[in-house]
């Protein structure tokens, strides 16, 4: 009689077991989150980008200290001569100034947005790489909805262990796109 009653618990467990397995693996939702920063950080390809990006920020920063040290010549110029200067040459002086002044306004100006569009561009290849990636992995894990975080975006906690990808993504990534 004691057999029974041990089999029959332990075959219950078994049931309960089996069934809690089934309904969580075919009928619950699984969800995952990435942690979008540490992604970028270690997807080789987005280092690669951001690498190349520095490069053409610190060419641009050289080209710009030019014309900055062209303004500082014009006003070193400026304050010798503006003084004992006669009304016609104050205005020329006032004019060269501005015009220098100018050229490093438009030049910055430009510059920036030359380094967002460029930015946005190199990026677009590297997102639409994520992207595919985490829709194939999502597919073949059968997850239902993987989220994705920012900083002060919508996910403020989710538990490292059991839902957080990042590393499997970054991993996946870097060994598809080396």
């Amino acid at each position: 009689m004691q057999k029974q009653i041990i089999i029959s618990v332990i075959v219950s467990l078994l049931i309960v077991s089996f069934y809690t397995l089934i309904v969580e693996y075919f009928f619950m939702p699984r969800i995952a989150y990435i942690e979008t920063a540490k992604l970028l950080v270690g997807f080789s390809e987005s280092a690669q980008v951001e690498r190349e990006l520095k490069a053409e920020n610190e060419k641009w920063q050289s080209e710009l200290k030019v014309l900055q040290d062209s303004l500082a010549a014009h006003v070193e110029l400026m304050s010798k001569e503006y003084d004992s200067a006669t009304p016609q040459r104050k205005k020329e002086l006032q004019d060269i100034l501005s015009a220098s002044n100018q050229r490093v306004n438009n030049f910055k100006q430009a510059n920036i947005a030359k380094m967002e569009k460029l930015h946005a561009e190199k990026m677009k290849s590297v997102i639409e790489k994520v992207n595919i990636y985490v829709q194939e992995y999502g597919k073949k894990h059968r997850y239902s909805i993987i989220f994705g975080t920012v900083q002060g975006g919508s996910i403020l906690y989710g538990n490292n262990v059991r839902y957080d990808i990042t590393s499997e993504i970054i991993k996946g990534l870097n060994e598809r796109y080396k």
